[in-house]
């Protein structure tokens, strides 16, 4: 794979052996992540991953039409925002399916033709464009501040993704808009509360219960100093973007009982986990990172600003106006 083009996690819903091995080595190929999946075990499957790009289902999973039919209706039901992608024996179209099938799944390809497959991921999962740059950029300026807010910890993290979940994840979480000359949106950043708040060094009575804001305010810290380096490097034309003025926004809708967060739009979500170990405390925790281009994206005008990059890499926590806005 493309270390620097995302990939996404599918589920995998396929009684066929031989197909679920062709698939397997197909997600290899293809940058796609595939998580087989039996019938009864995809309620825990579905809790365990609020990552996911979408969902590749066979026609006769669970033994027939009807019985992929009732999995599918359950998927969409759950989690509307998956596209349902279901494999045929020779027919790359929904025609002729039952109707609970055809309403529940976004496209279909048949197993005698694989780039109907690709060609059904590109029209369902991987709608949006990311410069190896831009990611590649994101991961370096992250990393660079998560050292400088944590200090002595090792990083990691996993290869970017294409996200159409729309499930939180963790119990906190921070979030900052995002806006240049060619995308605008969010950026999010997420984790679990208890992992987090003992990275924090340590002290003497420090308890969730009365530290919890301490927390905060290093996630606080943290988003806007990505969001800082983020300006810096890819702003873009500053007269294009005084230009534009005043634009639509969308509202933001959460569902604190259901870990729901829509951002107004169907786009996808870059997302990348960052691991972090503390060297001497042995305490880790992954925050998920999230940028979200739901109100404007333009990858063709995408322009990594040298000037400001060279700023930003002589002083990688350096601000605009050298101050902390936090939201």
């Amino acid at each position: 794979m493309d270390s620097n083009k995302p990939v996404s996690k599918v589920l995998l819903l396929e009684s066929d052996t031989d197909c679920a091995d062709a698939l397997g080595r197909f997600c290899e190929d293809h940058n796609l992540v595939g998580v087989r999946v039996r019938r009864d075990a995809l309620a825990g499957a579905l809790r365990a991953h609020s990552d996911l790009g979408g969902v590749l289902l066979s026609e006769d999973f669970g033994g027939s039409l009807e019985a992929s039919a009732a999995i599918a209706a359950s998927l969409d039901a759950a989690r509307p925002e998956l596209p349902i992608i279901v494999r045929r024996a020779s027919q790359p179209t929904l025609d002729g399916l039952p109707d609970a099938l055809q309403r529940a799944s976004r496209a279909a390809w048949a197993h005698s033709d694989p780039a109907s497959l690709r060609a059904a991921l590109d029209a369902c999962v991987f709608t949006q464009d990311y410069p190896d740059a831009l990611v590649r950029g994101i991961t370096e300026m992250t990393v660079e501040r998560l050292h400088h807010v944590f200090g002595d910890v090792d990083v990691s993290w996993d290869a970017p993704s294409i996200v159409r979940d729309r499930i939180i994840f963790g119990e906190v979480f921070s979030l900052i808009p995002l806006e240049t000359a060619w995308c605008r949106g969010y950026l999010l950043m997420q984790a679990e509360e208890a992992p987090l708040l003992g990275l924090l060094p340590p002290r003497a009575g420090r308890e969730a219960v009365t530290d919890f804001r301490e927390m905060n305010s290093v996630l606080g810290e943290l988003t806007n100093l990505i969001w800082g380096a983020f300006r810096n490097r890819y702003l873009g034309d500053v007269q294009a973007l005084a230009a534009v003025g005043t634009q639509v926004q969308v509202p933001l809708l959460i569902n604190h009982r259901r870990r729901y967060l829509s951002f107004g739009s169907d786009n996808p979500q870059l997302c990348i986990k960052y691991r972090l170990a503390g060297r001497s405390t042995g305490q880790e925790v992954t925050i998920d990172q999230r940028f979200v281009f739901s109100l404007g994206w333009s990858p063709e005008a995408f322009d990594e600003t040298l000037q400001r990059a060279e700023m930003a890499s002589a002083d990688p926590c350096a601000q605009d106006a050298g101050e902390l806005e936090l939201f």
